[in-house]
C-alpha cells in the first residue's frame, strides 16, 4: 500500500480516487503489493502513480483548488514556515517523504526568494532498504565514493553504508544533507535509520556544511550526496587533509567518466578515494585505491 503519511497530505478527492483505483489495480494484476515511488500531481492533468516498472494513470483531473489543498496539508497550514525549503523547490514531510514543487519563481537580488502559484507537485515516497550494504561492508575502507547514473540507488546505498558505520563502536558519522535525501529530517529529526552515532546538518550547502561539521562534531566520517562543484572539492580536500574520512556520491555513467571531469578530477589526481563503488547495469563493482576491482556482484 501507499504509505499512510503520504495519503494524508493528498486532497480528499485525489485521496479517495487513489485508494479506490489503487485497490482496483492490485485486484486486476493479482499482486500482493505495488511499490509506488512517486505521485505526480499537475494542474490540468491526471494524477500519475509512478512505480519501478510503469505509470498508473488515475481518472481524476487536478485543478488549482486541489493543488492549494495539498499544499495546506503538506505544510500543516503554515507554508511560511517552509520558506527556506521552498527556495530549494521541495518540502520534506513526516516519514522522510520529499515533496518537489514547481510554479512561479520569485527572485530577489539574483537569488530565489520563494516559489508561488504552484502548479506541480511530485511526492517522492521514501523507501529505505535496510541491510543493502551489509554484504559489501568488509570491502570498504577509508574514503568512499559511489558513482552511478540517476535513479540507480546510490543514495540508498550510501545511506545504508552510513547506518552500518554509525553502528560501529568508536565511529562518529556526520551528514551534510543539503536536500534532505539521506537522513530525510522532519522538524530536525531524521526519519530514516542512519545509525546510533550520527549527526545531521539538514538543508545546508555541502561545501559549508563539511567544514562546520569538521570543526564542531569531531567526526570519523563526513558524508555528502552528489559532489559536483569546485567548492565541494575544496571542502573535501580540507576535511580529508584534517584527518576525517569522506563518504560521497557522484552522478556518472562510470568511474572512468567521472575521473575526466574538470570539477572533480583533482580528487582522483590526489588519490583521495580508498574505495570506489560503481553501480551500473544491475551490477555493483568495487575498486581499491589503485583502481583494481576487488568485488563484483549483482544488485
Amino acid at each position: 500500500m501507499i504509505n499512510r503519511q503520504v495519503i494524508n497530505v493528498l486532497p480528499l478527492k485525489i485521496r479517495e480516487v487513489i485508494e479506490r483505483e489503487f485497490a482496483s489495480v492490485k485486484r486486476e494484476k493479482n499482486l500482493c503489493d505495488i511499490q509506488v515511488e512517486e505521485i505526480r500531481i499537475r494542474a490540468g492533468k491526471q494524477v500519475l502513480l509512478i512505480t519501478g516498472k510503469e505509470e498508473i494513470r488515475l481518472g481524476v483531473t487536478v485543478n488549482e483548488m486541489m493543488i492549494r489543498e495539498a499544499m495546506e496539508y503538506i505544510s500543516g497550514y503554515s507554508l511560511y514556515a517552509y520558506e527556506e525549503q521552498l527556495k530549494e523547490g521541495f518540502i520534506t514531510i513526516r516519514g522522510g517523504h520529499r515533496v518537489g514543487i514547481a510554479g512561479k519563481v520569485v527572485m530577489e537580488q539574483g537569488r530565489v526568494k520563494t516559489i508561488k502559484n504552484i502548479s506541480s507537485i511530485n511526492i517522492r515516497i521514501s523507501h529505505q532498504i535496510i541491510g543493502c550494504s551489509d554484504e559489501i561492508m568488509k570491502y570498504l575502507s577509508g574514503n568512499i565514493l559511489i558513482v552511478s547514473p540517476p535513479r540507480m540507488g546510490k543514495t540508498t546505498l550510501l545511506r545504508d553504508i552510513l547506518r552500518n558505520l554509525a553502528n560501529m563502536e568508536k565511529q562518529s558519522v556526520a551528514i551534510v544533507d543539503e536536500r534532505s535525501e539521506i537522513a530525510a529530517c522532519y522538524n530536525g529529526v531524521p526519519q530514516n535509520d542512519i545509525g546510533e552515532r550520527c549527526d545531521v546538518l539538514d538543508c545546508c550547502p555541502k561545501d559549508t556544511g563539511m567544514l562546520i561539521l569538521l570543526r564542531t562534531m569531531s567526526p570519523t566520517y563526513i558524508a555528502v550526496d552528489e559532489l559536483a562543484s569546485s567548492d565541494d572539492v575544496e571542502s573535501v580536500l580540507k576535511i580529508t587533509g584534517a584527518g576525517a574520512y569522506i563518504a560521497a556520491t557522484i552522478h556518472g555513467g562510470s568511474i572512468g567518466e567521472v575521473m575526466k571531469r574538470k570539477s572533480v578530477c583533482r580528487l582522483f589526481d590526489r588519490e583521495i578515494f580508498d574505495t570506489s563503488i560503481e553501480l551500473s547495469g544491475g551490477f555493483i563493482r568495487i575498486y581499491n585505491k589503485d583502481m583494481e576491482k576487488i568485488y563484483e556482484g549483482k544488485r
